[in-house]
């Protein structure tokens, strides 16, 4: 028996949030979005999306918009500062013979405006989240005044949640000793770098990226904090940044030369620790308000969706919230807080700031047999959450 549709409220219309709503929609709800920013601007830095995002992707039906705005990627490196290639990963040998689908880069902006074409669903911007003063009947404040009380709320509000505080209450972003900086370069690649992922690991300083079109490609580089002056709201200075990677393999420093520094955005990294639960009532969080992790396993977005489809499909499956986020919480959980640990000690690993450290690194990488990496590769896309298609998911499949 299909459930009777009730109002889904989500806070957040970020990745996650618009792509639970757009699976919502696709299974016969008419969820309501609620995004704190008052406009959706093409501003951002890239994203990439690795082979469990794109198996979800396809099941929602959008895989090919998303490719054909993005850059399918051939393999991806990971080199040292001095340009010794530590190891590299084929994507056609693993991913795309075992899946389908390898590893894509896009621009962030670019994933946002597909999921909100596709939409159906309102998607009010300019609120504010600023408190959820109950969970079993869930009531929400805004910081304009507006109160809403739908009978099932998500929060896929991000790292600093407010959904979060009415679900685990107390619990605050742990920060790393590090600085992110992210930016789109517009830049001539050689040819070798048009389908190719990239990362240096140096020491302290962990930097590389991916094209998201012919001449764009996204930066990324992490540095100690000491060295950004201590500031994570600070932007470089393209002298700082060139001295840091003049000398790093290519592309590197073409990437960077060609950076407009007003563009590049700069945040401290943090990760949540593991939470208790994901759900109070019918209160659920979702993406980085469960789960937000540093960015070195490359999983923040990709856990995110798989979120998302799990979730849709509990509700309509379910048929009482409740049930549902238990349900939900007891599927995704353990891989989301499973691969959270292990980027956070990537972190740790990445950026070593010691030279000896970071040597012994490199040496026991580069190392490593190729099927160790092919194994980990495998196990990943393999264990991506995707719910069997039942007969109340009557909008489900539409390829």
């Amino acid at each position: 028996m299909t459930p009777e549709r009730r109002d889904v409220a989500i806070i957040g219309g970020g990745i996650c949030g618009l792509t639970t709503a757009l699976a919502l929609e696709r299974r016969g709800w008419t969820p309501t979005v609620y995004e704190a920013a008052s406009e959706y601007r093409p501003i951002g830095a890239g994203i990439l999306l690795q082979t469990n995002a794109l198996l979800v992707l396809d099941r929602l039906g959008i895989v090919d918009r998303v490719r054909e705005a993005g850059v399918p990627l051939e393999d991806n490196l990971i080199r040292s500062a001095s340009g010794r290639v530590l190891t590299r990963f084929d994507l056609d040998r693993v991913e795309r013979a075992d899946f389908g689908y390898g590893f894509m880069a896009i621009h962030r902006a670019e994933l946002q405006r597909i999921l909100l074409d596709e939409l159906d669903a309102e998607v009010r911007i300019g609120m504010t989240c600023e408190a959820v003063t109950d969970t079993e009947t869930p009531a929400v404040r805004f910081t304009d005044g507006t109160q809403i009380e739908p009978d099932i709320l998500i929060g896929t509000d991000g790292i600093n949640s407010v959904v979060r505080d009415a679900v685990a209450p107390n619990v605050e972003p742990r920060a790393l000793d590090s600085i992110v900086y992210r930016a789109i370069a517009t830049v001539d690649l050689p040819e070798q770098y048009r389908t190719r992922g990239l990362e240096v690991w140096g020491e302290g300083t962990y930097t590389g990226g991916a094209p998201t079109d012919a001449d764009r490609f996204y930066w990324f580089t992490t540095a100690p904090e000491s060295t950004a002056e201590g500031r994570t709201d600070s932007r470089p200075t393209k002298a700082m940044l060139i001295g840091l990677f003049s000398e790093f393999p290519a592309p590197v420093p073409s990437v960077v030369e060609s950076l407009d520094t007003e563009t590049v955005l700069s945040t401290g990294l943090a990760d949540v620790p593991p939470l208790e639960q994901w759900h109070r009532g019918s209160v659920v969080v979702a993406g980085d308000a469960a789960h937000g992790m540093l960015p070195f396993a490359g999983q923040g977005a990709a856990q995110a969706i798989e979120d998302a489809l799990t979730l849709a499909h509990e509700i309509t499956t379910c048929g009482e919230s409740t049930a549902a986020f238990e349900i939900f919480e007891a599927k995704r959980k353990r891989r989301a807080d499973r691969i959270r640990a292990e980027s956070h000690r990537l972190g740790a690993l990445i950026t070593i700031q010691s030279r000896v450290g970071a040597r012994i690194r490199n040496l026991a990488v580069g190392t490593l047999p190729d099927a160790v990496f092919r194994r980990a590769r495998r196990r990943r896309a393999s264990r991506t959450s995707l719910p069997e298609t039942t007969a109340s998911d009557q909008h489900f499949d539409i390829r």
